[in-house]
This record gives structure tokens, sequence and C-alpha cells, in this order.
């Protein structure tokens, strides 16, 4: 069937389909044997997927202190927004109580604005944190890390700093989706990677520099579109005393020489051949940043994954989910969630849903819980309605009773309202893929936030244009000063583990921020939408990330596999 969305600014069109039915139906929960529906959503996929995303701040952290021990933090909350914070440690700790906070339902009232009160008056985590974490205390949206440094959407990695959406990376920095790879720097969708610099879509390369869309290649500098190669300069094959030779002339601890080779991999990207999605060992599947899944449609950076729709950034395996932004590691049987998995079993309409979490609907941010609804901050409980104990017998009987209204007020189905989040939309997530104004944002009815986190304290602040060309030419002594961004005018620091890997890497020192440096790289990706196209060799239709109004050529994968092969 098809539906209209019902946000005043879309009213777009989309299709429900018997499968989907099927699966809200087989997801619907059930309470002393009587099963309760889920409806056909409200919102186009489009419109789902900002609202997830608006809840959550994965990126924007200030310094702040735990409320319990008065230890300085860091925190997703800013300081002026009342939020009780606790350090890990507090929060995990007996010297609370977590159903202090608890509250009875109030059913003259909707449910939406009542569950978001308790999120804001119940103590967080100052940082989104999970299993053992080892000298990583600056990172954020995170689970098991070692000796890592401002790193979200990470987990099992060592070693890393300056990374988003890392999994199982050791030694890498400064990257944007790079799985299971090691020493990677500047880098953007690598898969199974070892020493890259500045590639972008590569898989199963090693020792190589400015590469894009290049797979079990070695040796290689400045090529687009290989397959299988070593000892190759702008796509020309050369012996190893010729390449050898010619790599002894380039010298990227210049800033300026560096900049020139990203220039000129852009330049040759423009007559490479695309092909219509990134992704490998799928099968009946569509979207894009695709790896080893079956039946995952219309979805993007997903690994592992199978029966999944409407899923992003979902990796070490999700299975039977609809309608999911991050992270996965084994979830399944879930519906309209962010930022849920590890080990974690039938989750509907929450945020935040870690370790070993089952049954939980309309909940915000829990550990280790199961059969809770409408809950805030917990962890290792069940059968808990707004932080309230109950008995199972007493949780299965006020639970549908909630639900009976949340159908009155037409919140029921629906994830959360984006009116009554908690974080600032110019501070979310969904800043990133669905960018608004402020004056557009206020006039949606959603929260803006205009902190300014203070710049860091310094001896000297240097210009990024005034840093020597060659990182080899820079003093220890810049360790205490800060780096003006050539972007945003922000102040940043250099880290000494960061400097060192510069150094022994052979890297120019950053002209700009670590955020501005992210977006440069989010910039670089094509956007989570399918674009009906054809193509350019067969003219066979295609669905594809690159709209037809872009300059790339992109083949169909038969054509491709043609073309590189």
């Amino acid at each position: 069937m098809n539906q209209i969305c019902t946000n005043s600014w879309c009213s777009t069109s989309f299709e429900v389909t018997d499968n989907d039915l099927e699966f809200y139906a087989r997801l619907s929960p059930v309470f002393n044997g009587t099963k309760y529906d889920l409806p056909a959503p409200k919102l186009c996929p489009d419109c789902r997927q900002q609202a997830r995303i608006a809840l959550v701040n994965e990126k924007n952290i200030v310094l702040d202190t735990c409320d319990l021990c008065n230890k300085s933090v860091l925190s997703q909350f800013t300081p002026d927004s009342g939020k009780p914070v606790y350090c890990r440690e507090c929060w995990h700790s007996d010297k609370w109580e977590q159903t202090k906070y608890g509250v009875d339902p109030d059913f003259t009232k909707p449910m939406f604005p009542q569950f978001a009160a308790l999120k804001l008056s119940t103590p967080d985590q100052s940082v989104s944190q999970q299993s053992t974490m080892i000298n990583s205390d600056y990172t954020h949206m995170v689970g098991s890390l070692k000796n890592c440094y401002l790193l979200a959407h990470a987990d099992m990695c060592e070693d890393c700093l300056y990374g988003y959406g890392y999994k199982k990376n050791t030694s890498c920095f400064d990257g944007f989706y790079n799985l299971h790879s090691e020493l990677c720097y500047d880098c953007i969708d690598t898969h199974k990677c070892y020493g890259l610099i500045s590639c972008q879509d590569c898989l199963n390369t090693r020792s190589s520099a400015f590469l894009r869309d290049c797979i079990g290649c070695q040796d290689c500098f400045l090529c687009v579109g290989l397959r299988e190669k070593k000892y190759c300069i702008r796509n020309e094959q050369l012996t190893k005393e010729q390449y050898e030779k010619e790599m002894q002339t380039i010298n990227l601890c210049s800033y300026s020489q560096y900049q020139k080779y990203k220039q000129e991999r852009q330049s040759l990207e423009k007559k490479h051949t695309f092909k219509e999605y990134q992704g490998h060992n799928l099968e009946r599947c569509s979207g894009d940043h695709l790896v080893n899944c079956k039946n995952v449609q219309h979805s993007y950076d997903i690994e592992d994954g199978e029966n999944l729709k409407y899923c992003y950034q979902l990796v070490l395996g999700a299975r039977n989910c609809h309608d999911m932004n991050q992270y996965g590691t084994n979830i399944q049987e879930s519906y309209q969630c962010c930022i849920v998995g590890e080990d974690s079993y039938h989750l509907l309409f929450t945020v935040e849903g870690h370790v070993a979490s089952n049954n939980l609907l309309y909940c915000m941010y829990m550990e280790r819980c199961k059969d809770c609804f409408g809950c805030a901050g917990m962890h290792s409980s069940q059968y808990c309605i707004m932080n309230k104990q109950y008995t199972k017998e007493q949780y299965e009987e006020l639970v549908p009773k909630i639900i009976e209204h949340m159908k009155g007020t037409g919140e029921w189905g629906e994830l959360f309202d984006t009116k009554h989040s908690w974080v600032g939309y110019n501070k979310t997530t969904a800043f990133m893929y669905f960018p608004l104004t402020k004056e557009q944002a206020l006039e949606r009815g959603w929260q803006w936030d205009d902190f300014e986190a203070p710049p860091p304290e310094t001896t000297r602040i240097i210009e990024a244009a005034q840093l020597p060309d060659l990182s080899t030419d820079v003093p220890d002594d810049v360790l205490n000063w800060a780096i003006r961004c050539e972007v945003t005018g922000k102040l940043f620091k250099i880290q000494s583990l960061e400097l060192k890997l510069y150094r022994q890497i052979g890297l120019p020192l950053p002209r700009r921020s670590p955020h501005q440096r992210d977006m440069d790289r989010f910039a670089l990706r094509n956007p989570r939408k399918l674009f009906a196209n054809n193509c350019a060799n067969c003219q066979k239709a295609i669905q594809t990330s690159y709209s037809p109004d872009r300059p790339e050529i992109v083949y169909c994968e038969d054509c491709y596999l043609k073309e590189v092969y």
C-alpha cells in the first residue's frame, strides 16, 4: 500500500509492502497473551531516519564535571543543560539508586513529553562507553577500546585517534568508516587494509597512498580502479626498481605536496568508471557500502547483515531489523532504534540499548536490561516502567494500558517526537545528513543549542598558514600551541601521540581542526539515497547513489566487472 509522509515539510509518497506488514506483525509485542500490533509508519523512510538520529549527539563533546564525584569528565551534554551527568565509574556504582527517579505515567497527557522529562532528570553517563575501556576516556559512542583518543561510533580498536565509524582497527587515525584495518591515515571506507594514506573505497590493500576503488593491491601510488596490482603509479605498471626509484622523489612530510597529490587523485577519478554501488559478497541487496550481506534492502554501511531494510551503519552482524541506525554487533529482531547492539534482541523505539538488552520499548540508554518500557539511564534492570520497579504481573498489566493510551494520542508505533529531543538539533547526527538553519529547525519546533565550548588553554596561538610546510621542521613545542583552523577559525591542539605518528610515518601536520577534517571526509562520500539512472555502457536501468547530474561514469555491476578485470 502507498502512504503519504505526515510531516508537513515532506508529504512524500512511500510504499509499505506486504513483507513490511509481516515484519511489523512478527515484532509486535505480546502481553498476557495479547498481541499489540505495530502499525504501519506515518513517516517516509528519510523522515524516520532523520527522527532517529536527531536524538543522538555523537561528536559534540565538552569538558564538564561528574555530578557525583566532581571529577573532570568529557560530556555529551553542555554544562548549561541542567542534565545530571556521572562519570562511568559513578554511573555503574551503588552510590545512587536508578529507581529514585521513577515516575508514574500520567494518562491525561501524551507520553512522549513524559519520556523526555524522565530522560532529562535521570543521570546519564557523561559519554557513552561500553565494555572494557583502557586509557580511552576521551571517546564517545564507543566500546572495547585501548589507548584511543577522540573516536566516535567505534568498537574494538587499539591505538587509534580522530576516527568515526572505526571497527576492529589498530593504529589508524583521521579516518571515516575504516574496518579491520591497521596503520591507515586520512582514509575513507577502507576494509581489511594496512599502511594506507589518503585512500578511499579500498579492500585488502596495503602499503599504498592516494588510491580510490582498489582491491587486492600493494605498493601503489595515485591510482584508481586497480585489481590485484603491485608497483603502479598513476595506473601505470612499473617494475619494482622503477617504483622504488620514483617513490624516493616523493616527500609526504610536505603539506603542499600532500595537498597536490590529493587534488591529482580527484582529477584521476573523473576519468574512472565507478560501479553502481560500493560493496561485495552480496545476495539480493540494494543500497551502498554493503559487505557480506543477504537480503538487505535500501540500506547503507552494513557489514555481515541479513534480512534488513532501511538500516544504516550496522556492522559485525545484524539480523531481521528495519529502520535502524548504528551500531549492530549481533542486534536482532528490532525496529525503529538508534545506537543499539552488542547481543541485544527485540528492541523497539529505543535510543541506546546496549550489552545483552532484550524486550525494550521506548527506552533511552539502557545496559543489560530486559522487559522495560519508557525507561531512561538504567542498567541490569527488569520489569521497570518509567524507571519504577514492578513485578512481572504488574508490568504486564500496566504496559498494555500505556500502549492503549498511546494509540489514542497517536504516539504508538512512532519514535520519540523530535520536538522533545534532549539534544539541540545542530549538535545531533541528523545535522550532518539533514542540515537545517537555526530558523528552519525552530520553525519546526525543534531544539537548538548555541553553547560554544571555551577554546583550549595555550601559551601560543598560531595561524594554520604559519605552520612550516615540512613536519620535520615543526619543533616539539608545537604541543603547547593552539592552531587556528583555516576553515572555521576554531582552535585545536596537536597531541603527543599524534605528533609521533606524523613523524614516524612521514606526514604533514593538519591545518584544519579534527571536526573539520571529519566533515571534509564526510563530504567525499555519496549521499544515503538511491537515484534511478542508466548504465553508461549498456544503458540498463540501475539504482545508484550517484545522481544523474553528477559527472562520474557509472556502470552496472556486469559492465563494471568486465571493465576492471
